[in-house]
């Protein structure tokens, strides 16, 4: 109970105070214990009196109200003051630590915490009591481990005696946190694995060193993975040729170049690079005797050669990361005036990235030794480019390979 006359005790005692004793009366359930305020008729209570009684009722619902509210939340809840002490807990939180409410209440929230950095930081928190935070922390068990949380803590109010309290809400994330160590195990799983996928992987790990230190600048650890699997699938789907890996690296760069030319956007240029990498990635399908040979297919090979393109699009991943590269696997074989396979796209229905591909990859094995032909001077295979413009390429395309080829900018790319 509060003293026994207004008159003698409350001008004595802060608001502070008055608030700490209303908190110490709460119940396990959130009700209160009556409060009440004996005086003598005889006494006369001066306005400034009855302003106090007044704000003093009015914190008392507050705080009925806030104790309900604090048990309906579905997240941690504490009362604590500018102490440190902890004035109340909610069942969630009880829950979350594998303490009582009992356990809790009265003790300062440095003394649940065994570390310095702990209280150190908890410390901080008091010292800016009336400013708002937001961050990770943890709540300590009461088995020892450590609970990872987002806490969030503010005053009650802005004026005494609601200021002189802060709430703090803790969410718990430990599943997440449980999911991010998935996520690094998986990455580094994949990273082994690349070690040993093919015969020509130490030189895929050189280069895909020197490529994920660019992308690692850029973008998040899940693009480093993503890139880290077009590799190997666009070396195993070249593994049957002798000229495993360096293709697919030739291409990447024809097709960054080209889009730079026709002015894409860098980032946007990057991707359809190593996008291109998995052009041919459905050849991986393709039997052995029609890939390797060494005259012209008969009309069931060439048949069973189109099916790449559907294939390479079916093999690769929905997410839209791999978007661009779904477009260039089913479509880098259309010609720009519908001629060409599997859907027979005319002009502009033809994806733009696939209509680069489609230049950069024809050059290549122009110019590139082949088990039915050699390789083209690479004047004769310009000449045949420049007239296919309109018919078998898109003439933008060509416009841009004509102006790299002419300022002697269409190169290979060099070895990594």
């Amino acid at each position: 109970m509060f003293p026994a006359t207004i008159n003698d005790r409350i001008g004595l005692i802060s608001f502070q105070n008055i608030l700490m004793r209303i908190v110490g009366t709460l119940r396990p359930d959130g009700s209160c214990q009556a409060v009440r305020f004996a005086y003598n008729d005889r006494v006369a209570v001066n306005s400034r009196h009855r302003k106090q009684v007044n704000t003093l009722s009015t914190s008392i619902t507050a705080i009925h109200g806030l104790i309900n509210l604090l048990d309906a939340l579905n997240c941690g809840a504490l009362l604590v003051n500018r102490s440190g002490s902890i004035e109340y807990a909610n069942d969630r939180l009880c829950q979350m630590i594998g303490r009582s409410r009992d356990q809790l209440i009265g003790r300062k929230t440095e003394s649940l915490y065994s570390t310095e950095a702990a209280i150190d930081f908890l410390r901080s928190r008091l010292h800016n009591f009336d400013e708002a935070h937001e961050g990770e922390f943890f709540l300590p068990a009461a088995d020892g481990s450590e609970l990872p949380v987002i806490i969030s803590g503010r005053p009650l109010g802005s004026a005494a005696p609601l200021a002189d309290h802060r709430l703090i809400t803790a969410i718990d994330i430990s599943a997440q946190k449980k999911a991010e160590l998935r996520s690094r195990e998986e990455y580094e799983t994949i990273s082994t694995l690349s070690d040993t996928i093919l015969e020509q992987a130490i030189d895929l790990k050189h280069y895909s060193q020197k490529l994920e230190e660019k992308v690692r600048e850029r973008t998040a650890e899940l693009h480093d993975a993503n890139m880290e699997a077009i590799y190997m699938l666009a070396v195993a789907s070249e593994a049957k040729d002798a000229d495993t890996g360096a293709h697919v690296r030739r291409i990447e760069h024809y097709t960054r170049t080209l889009a730079l030319e026709m002015g894409v956007p860098p980032a946007r240029a990057e991707e359809f690079g190593y996008a291109a990498i998995l052009h041919d990635v459905g050849k991986m399908q393709v039997p052995d005797h029609i890939l390797k040979k060494p005259g012209p297919l008969d009309k069931t090979e060439r048949t069973e050669m189109m099916l790449h393109c559907i294939t390479g699009e079916r093999i690769l991943s929905k997410k839209p990361f791999f978007e661009t590269a779904r477009q260039i696997a089913r479509s880098h074989h259309e010609n720009w005036d519908g001629s060409g396979y599997p859907d027979g796209l005319r002009g502009e229905a033809i994806p733009l990235p696939a209509r680069i591909v489609h230049l950069a990859d024809v050059f290549d094995a122009l110019t590139s030794a082949r088990v039915y032909k050699p390789p083209w001077p690479p004047d004769k295979a310009v000449t045949a480019i420049t007239e296919g413009g309109g018919t078998q390429f898109d003439p933008s395309v060509v416009s841009a390979f004509k102006a790299l080829v002419d300022t002697n900018r269409f190169n290979p790319a060099p070895a990594p």
